[in-house]
């Protein structure tokens, strides 16, 4: 496994101008510049997706079987005192107002009550491999200073001038800032 540094950019030149800065110092081999597509369009599923389930599915189903259920007791209890048309209009009436309160009452939760993982997002990273211990600071300060966001590390699998186990679903291992 090979020792990698790299840098998240916005453009493609910030990150030409980064490596051409760090071309001084590391051979054309060690440096690679890829783009990162945003969280959820990675592809690395069937359905281009990267989740089997979109998240929070699982929370919206229970809500809209919890209004779906008790708008039917409403329309039951209601039919066995008016009968069947206004049992009906009772459980469309019920079924509106409980899918409205379930949608409203359900907005914050998820923002508040979930941890969402640190995923990468998307720009052009600037990944480079440390031959020698001595240049990893040097890379760190260089990507920083040329405007790199996020600079990570990690241990990877580098051939012929790619990082060719780069996953982009894995959690970020950021370089602490001095």
């Amino acid at each position: 496994m090979d020792h990698i540094i790299a840098g998240r950019f916005q453009t493609r030149t910030m990150a030409d101008v980064a490596a051409a800065t760090i071309f001084g110092y590391v051979t054309h081999g060690d440096i690679c510049i890829f783009h990162n597509n945003p969280p959820g369009q990675h592809g690395s599923l069937v359905n281009d997706g990267d989740r089997d389930v979109n998240p929070g599915a699982d929370e919206s189903l229970e809500s809209a079987g919890t209004t779906a259920l008790a708008a039917g007791l409403t329309a039951g209890a209601i039919g066995m005192v008016g009968g069947p048309v206004t049992a009906l209009a009772a459980a469309g009436v019920a079924a509106y107002g409980g899918s409205l309160i379930g949608a409203l009452g359900g907005a914050g939760e998820q923002q508040t009550s979930r941890a969402v993982p640190h995923l990468r997002p998307a720009g052009v990273i600037l990944a480079v491999r440390i031959v020698r211990p001595t240049s990893k600071q040097r890379v760190v300060s260089d990507l920083r200073n040329s405007g790199a966001e996020d600079i990570e590390q990690a241990e990877g699998e580098w051939l012929n001038g790619d990082w060719i186990d780069y996953n982009p679903e894995k959690e970020v291992n950021l370089v602490s800032t001095p």
